[in-house]
């Protein structure tokens, strides 16, 4: 039996060439429909590992991108409604100066000040809740760092970004040292013998009282004119009248405020004839919170930066009310009379929006927006009247009119500061 093989060397050549075609035109059309140079670890095994990480980056780029403007629009939104809130806290501040004008102000004209008081402040609380972007509220603190305190005169006044989110047990707040007001009384009580040309100097705020006793004064009338001359001045003093010895203290706390005061009589106000003394200094309350070291400035007390869970955190501890007797018209008088030790908790809440504004983890930008309702503005102002936020200020008494233009002044500030943080996080973070 004969074995025959029969080979076409040429043909097999052709085959193989045709399959080789075949299969580059194969690839060459698929790049062609998906658009990559690469679409297969065997077209290119370590030049696919690049090309899908800077596929990843550039595809994280765009959304980062439409991230930031999603922000952007967002804080613009929630500025826009800051702005109307500027505008009514603006008129609001014309009102209390309109009513502090005791001389052309009557009885129907404080109530109608008083009317559009709380109907500004209604409009302010109705924007706070109502402004949104899509379904998130904005300005009704569920955006900021909020928090609630338990303790007789402790109050919760704001965090920042740093500021964590207590435990369900809150804040403990421990207080070593009580804030406390400058303060000067005269030795000496005022009489018929030390009245005849005797001068009272006070000096505060770069401020300057001066009263002489007349001829017909009595010690009554005499304080009677220095304390209304000191409120007429604008001088930040308070003054009374304790056995015919004159007292005299700030009316903020702390020690950085304080004032001089002296007298033509020795120990009328100060020790020597004729020169300023200064007041015993006023202290800045001192404590922690959570263990963690505090800060005071006046009765505020501020968790200190680097803290690993206070930081930025505020709070203010102006002590329990206590009943001090009656006064001439039978009304209890209540004064505030701070303690030290464990005075209260804080529970704090940090709500603060997250936004990724760029391609890898990490790369984030953080914003808190305010709570702009009444009741968390203007709460780091203590006032005579009491008025223990904006919620609460009065224009029918002269008082009240005087100390609303503070609690609004100090809201006009925190909205023009935070409105600054917005404008900085838009141009600079976004």
């Amino acid at each position: 039996m004969t074995l025959r093989i029969n080979t076409n060397i040429a043909s097999v050549r052709a085959v193989r060439h045709l399959e080789d075609t075949d299969r580059k035109l194969s690839d060459s059309l698929q790049r062609l429909a998906s658009g990559f140079k690469i679409n297969k670890g065997s077209d290119n095994p370590a030049g696919l590992v690049i090309s899908e990480q800077m596929r990843g980056q550039i595809v994280g780029l765009n959304q980062a991108i439409e991230n930031s403007e999603l922000a952007t629009s967002m804080v613009q939104t929630t500025e826009a409604a800051l702005t109307e809130v500027n505008n009514l806290l603006i008129r609001m501040r014309q009102l209390a100066l309109q009513a502090n004008n005791q001389g052309g102000s009557d009885e129907s004209t404080l109530a109608a000040n008083q009317s559009e008081i709380e109907d500004a402040l209604s409009t302010i609380n109705r924007i706070a809740q109502n402004t949104q972007f899509g379904n998130r509220r904005l300005l009704n603190g569920s955006a900021s760092v909020t928090g609630e305190a338990i303790g007789d005169g402790l109050s919760f006044i704001s965090g920042n970004l740093h500021t964590q989110s207590s435990p369900v047990e809150g804040y403990t707040v421990n207080v070593d040292q009580v804030a406390s007001q400058a303060f000067l009384r005269g030795s000496s009580a005022l009489s018929e013998s030390n009245l005849p040309g005797l001068k009272v100097t006070l000096f505060e705020g770069g401020k300057t009282v001066q009263v002489t006793a007349k001829d017909n004064d009595t010690p009554a009338s005499f304080f009677g004119r220095l304390k209304r001359a000191t409120e007429e001045s604008g001088l930040a003093l308070n003054l009374a009248l304790d056995s015919n010895h004159i007292v005299v203290w700030h009316r903020d706390f702390g020690s950085s405020h304080s004032f001089q005061a002296g007298s033509s009589v020795a120990g009328v106000l100060s020790s020597g004839a004729d020169q300023l003394q200064a007041a015993t200094p006023g202290q800045d309350v001192a404590g922690t919170i959570n263990g963690e070291a505090a800060v005071g400035r006046g009765q505020l007390l501020f968790g200190l930066t680097g803290n690993a869970h206070t930081d930025g955190l505020v709070v203010r501890y102006a002590g329990p009310l206590v009943a001090e007797g009656r006064d001439s018209s039978g009304d209890v008088i209540f004064q505030r009379r701070p303690t030290t030790g464990k005075v209260g908790v804080v529970n704090v809440a940090n709500n603060a929006l997250d936004f990724q504004i760029g391609p890898n983890a990490g790369q984030t930008a953080t914003i808190a927006l305010p709570n702009i309702s009444p009741s968390f503005l203007a709460r780091d102002v203590e006032t005579p009247s009491g008025f223990a936020n904006l919620d609460e200020i009065r224009l029918d008494t002269a008082r009240g009119a005087r100390d609303s233009i503070r609690m609004i002044d100090s809201a006009i500030d925190e909205l023009t500061l935070t409105r600054g943080k917005l404008g900085a996080f838009q141009k600079n973070g976004l």
